[in-house]
């Protein structure tokens, strides 16, 4: 046999030899995974499309990856496509995530309304809102050409809905020491503060709206969040009265539950993977 042709031999040889003994460590932590049951799988927050077997950093943001199993430790959060996250403290503060203690308080609705004044405060309040208005009721007229507000009572409402505007005229009475001022015709904004009584009331800033369904996250031990499906009543001054779904004394996201949103999804999704794979 030629110099050459062993020389070839020796070299195919040990290229096999370090294959396999590659291929060998890479399969060591995979059968470690296989006997506990999962495989780790690290990804991006910000790019959750990029999935890795190892920690590290993603090649497209630079940020570090989060441990799947980590970030989800609560299954079935009872929301389609939803599911329960963790998130670190720095995490947290990076993302400025804000909680509040939910309780009962004071319900107040405004109604607001246009009109004109003629000798009196008239204004144009839609067919929806009547309900709210009574005889008697307080109300706060706005002169915008003086940019002053007058303190004033409701009188009458009239009995006809106006067919294209769908309003009725309420008439408005304000102190005569203020109308010296006033010329007829001119445009006023009218406020009927309305009392509702006592509810659970969430900021707007706290309520994932998918068109199908209201999200708030709720604060759980050990970092997690957990999101969670609300009813809601009346829309009021300070956000969204809560029919059901929350109790006071819980603690829930106000700000930066767009972060928590986004993971709660993508952890969702590569459960649902997992389940199907």
């Amino acid at each position: 046999m030629k110099i050459k042709n062993v020389i070839q031999i020796i070299i195919i040889a040990v290229l096999a030899l370090g294959i396999g003994l590659f291929l060998r460590q890479q399969n060591i932590p995979n059968q470690t995974s296989e006997k506990s049951g999962h495989h780790d799988i690290w990804y991006c927050p910000m790019h959750p499309h990029y999935t890795s077997d190892h920690p590290g950093q993603c090649p497209i943001c630079g940020m570090s990856l989060v441990k799947k199993i980590e970030a989800s430790l609560q299954h079935g959060s009872g929301i389609e496509g939803y599911t329960t996250v963790v998130e670190s403290a720095q995490k947290q503060q990076l993302a400025g995530v804000q909680t509040a203690v939910v309780g009962q308080k004071s319900v107040i609705k405004t109604i607001r309304a246009a009109g004109q004044y003629e000798e009196q405060v008239y204004a144009q309040v839609f067919e929806n809102d009547l309900e709210f208005i009574k005889v008697g009721q307080k109300a706060m007229v706005e002169i915008p050409a003086y940019h002053q507000k007058y303190e004033g009572n409701v009188r009458s409402i009239d009995s006809t809905v106006e067919e294209v505007s769908r309003t009725v005229r309420v008439r408005i009475w304000i102190n005569q020491s203020n109308q010296k001022k006033l010329k007829s015709n001119m445009f006023v904004n009218v406020e009927f503060p309305v009392k509702l009584g006592e509810a659970i009331i969430v900021p707007r800033e706290a309520v994932m709206d998918t068109g199908v369904r209201k999200i708030i996250f709720v604060c759980k031990a050990g970092n997690s969040f957990e999101p969670r499906e609300i009813q809601t009543g009346w829309e009021t001054d300070d956000g969204y009265e809560v029919k059901s779904g929350l109790k006071s004394g819980e603690h829930i996201v106000v700000s930066g539950n767009f972060l928590l949103d986004s993971e709660s999804r993508v952890q969702a999704g590569l459960e649902q993977g997992e389940d199907h794979g």
